[in-house]
C-alpha cells in the first residue's frame, strides 16, 4: 500500500525575497493563502497533500530551508504514526495487505479538504485530534 503526497505551502510564511516565492501558483485554496506548490506531483493518484514547500529542515552542519514532496511525506507519516498508535486493534493486527489498507483508510478519513480538486490535494490535510 502506498500513500501519494503533494506538497502544500501557505503564502507569508517564507521571506518574500526567498527561492520560494516561486512556488506560489493559482488555484488557492479556500484560504487564499494555501496553494499546492509548483514543483508538486498532481494527478488522480494524489492520496493526501501537506506542508512541503520552505520547510525548515536539518542539514549538514545545522538547518536550512528545503521544499518538496520529501518534506511533505515526513509530517504525514508522523501524524500516520500518531493516528496508528490510539488504535490498538490496528497496531496489533497482523502485517499484510489487509492491515495495510486499513491505515490507508485510518490516514485518510483523518484528512480534512481544504478547498483544492482532488488531483492536487487528494482526501485533503491530514488532520489530528488529541493527544496520545
Amino acid at each position: 500500500m502506498c500513500i501519494a503526497v503533494s506538497a502544500l505551502g501557505r503564502k507569508g510564511t517564507f521571506p518574500a525575497e526567498s527561492l520560494e516565492t516561486s512556488d506560489v501558483v493559482a488555484p488557492f485554496g479556500l484560504d487564499q493563502n494555501d496553494f499546492i506548490a509548483a514543483f508538486s506531483n498532481i494527478g488522480l493518484e494524489v492520496d493526501i497533500t501537506a506542508p512541503g514547500s520552505g520547510i525548515i529542515s536539518t542539514v549538514p552542519g545545522g538547518y536550512g530551508v528545503m521544499s518538496g514532496t520529501s518534506m511533505a511525506c515526513p509530517a504525514v507519516t508522523g501524524i500516520a504514526a500518531r493516528l496508528l498508535a490510539r488504535d490498538q486493534k490496528l497496531l496489533t493486527m497482523t502485517r499484510g495487505p489487509s492491515r495495510s489498507a486499513k491505515i490507508a483508510q485510518l490516514v485518510l478519513g483523518a484528512a480534512a479538504s481544504l478547498g483544492f480538486s482532488v488531483d492536487l490535494q487528494g482526501a485533503g490535510l491530514l488532520q489530528e485530534q488529541g493527544e496520545v
